[in-house]
């Protein structure tokens, strides 16, 4: 009898830790859904760190209410990092020029840089555009200066360039441009190979078809997405049977775009924050185009935070850009620079009399908080101008110059006039018809997005 009574009194534990194990399964499936929209993907995902845009993500339903309340409990998720952004490096005739040693017959950049590269060192992360070659000497369209060419704007310039810009803070630079295809295929693939060289990461191209046009690197705890696309290659365009690859938007055809936007929206599955970095506009438009921002909406609707457009020779102003959903009610917002003008380049404002002589490097601070929204929370720009001195074209923080007496013995009454003209005009421009506003502080102006 005992035995029987035992024995009943197992099955009935039994019983009740059988519905108890139901119960709790069934709820932990409830709470999985209802906070699923909180967990982001990097949360889970924190491993990756300076991969190609193919790596996996964990999907927030194979995680236990367990280790979902333990990550919460003993991890924190708020982290605050600084990513620098400058425009186009453009090597034409005169930068070529002044660049060369005649004694030592080899080419050096890093002068250009030395009174901006603080300005890249000092963030956790800095990019800027390649508009140009590194085909490698006498391997351009033609070798008229030294081995390297500024022909008919077909631009191959030394190989040096890639270890100057990265000597200078540059972690990343965007070849997808116009100028991508200016010494052909194989000028590509040698651009890329000897950016891999100088340890120069790069977007926009892939020197094999499976190669990874895209870039994904954890920046002090943020995962950070950077997709580069051009929308024209100056005519010119890869055979079918080249191996190499090229992003571009083909004149803003609807297929491309489509592409374009599926690839940013995968982006935003496996990090924190989508960059775009875009070179496209009129060459020598300084005002926002239609095209433009109907584009840039839908890399917004994609999932894209930041875009950085590159492609005119002066700078556009900038605009905060809502996506909405069926109600009105805005889900997110992207800011978009439509054109950062050129870091380097040989343009005058005589030759042109537009402001192809400034531009600005931007530093944008990013912040996540311990629920893993991701954000860039304000930015600060600090308008350069580019000085013509000695044997040097030097790209010079225009607040800088104006008001301190650093740069007096450099600068001639014409260097002084435009610098003058862009202290405020610069972020006057920038800042027109976007509603935001500006502080000056250190050399610099601060805006905030919040």
């Amino acid at each position: 009898m005992k035995e029987v009574k035992k024995l009943l009194v197992v099955l009935v534990a039994a019983v009740f830790f059988i519905g108890l194990f139901v119960l709790c399964d069934k709820y932990s499936e409830n709470v999985k859904a209802d906070y699923a929209s909180q967990i982001n993907p990097s949360i889970v995902n924190q491993g990756s760190s300076g991969t190609g845009s193919k790596g996996q993500t964990v999907d927030a339903g194979q995680l236990s209410v367990e280790k979902m309340v333990q990550n919460m409990v003993t991890k924190d998720y708020s982290a605050s990092v600084t990513l620098a952004a400058a425009g186009d490096i453009l090597c034409q005739q005169s930068v070529l020029e002044k660049a060369y040693n005649s004694d030592s017959e080899k080419f050096d950049f890093s002068d250009d840089f030395q009174y901006v590269k603080d300005l890249f060192l000092t963030s956790d992360y800095a990019v800027a555009t390649l508009k140009t070659t590194l085909a490698g000497k006498y391997n351009g369209s033609s070798d008229e200066y030294y081995g390297y060419t500024t022909e008919d704007s077909n631009y191959n310039s030394p190989e040096v360039l890639a270890d100057n810009l990265k000597s200078a803070g540059i972690s990343l630079v965007n070849i997808a441009t116009n100028h991508a295809l200016d010494s052909d295929a194989a000028g590509l693939v040698s651009t890329i190979g000897y950016l891999d060289q100088a340890g120069l990461v790069h977007v926009g191209a892939a020197a094999t078809a499976d190669g990874s046009t895209d870039y994904t690197q954890n920046i002090g705890g943020v995962n950070i997405g950077f997709i580069g696309y051009t929308n024209s290659s100056n005519g010119y365009s890869l055979d079918s049977d080249a191996e190499c690859v090229l992003n571009t938007l083909n004149d803003y055809d609807a297929q491309s775009i489509e592409t374009l936007c599926n690839r940013v929206s995968a982006m935003k599955d496996e990090t924190d924050l989508v960059v775009v970095m875009l070179n496209f506009g009129s060459v020598e438009s300084d005002s926002i185009e239609t095209d433009q921002q109907a584009l840039a909406q839908k890399l917004c609707d994609a999932g894209a935070d930041l875009i950085l457009g590159t492609g005119s020779r002066v700078m556009k102003p900038v605009e905060k850009l809502s996506s909405e959903d069926e109600t009105g009610q805005s889900t997110r917002s992207c800011l978009v620079l439509y054109g950062m003008g050129a870091l380097l380049s040989g343009e005058t404002y005589a030759s042109s009399e537009k402001d192809t002589d400034i531009s600005a490097v931007f530093d944008f601070n990013i912040a996540r908080n311990d629920f893993g929204e991701t954000a860039i929370q304000s930015f600060t720009v600090t308008p350069v101008y580019l000085n013509w001195y000695n044997d040097a074209i030097q790209p010079i923080p225009v607040c800088e110059a104006k008001d301190t007496d650093k740069y007096t013995e450099m600068l001639d009454d014409n260097a002084m006039d435009r610098i003058n003209s862009a202290y405020e005009g610069t972020i006057t421009h920038l800042l027109d018809g976007s509603g935001l506003t500006s502080t000056y502080e250190n050399y610099a102006y601060h805006v905030s997005l919040q």
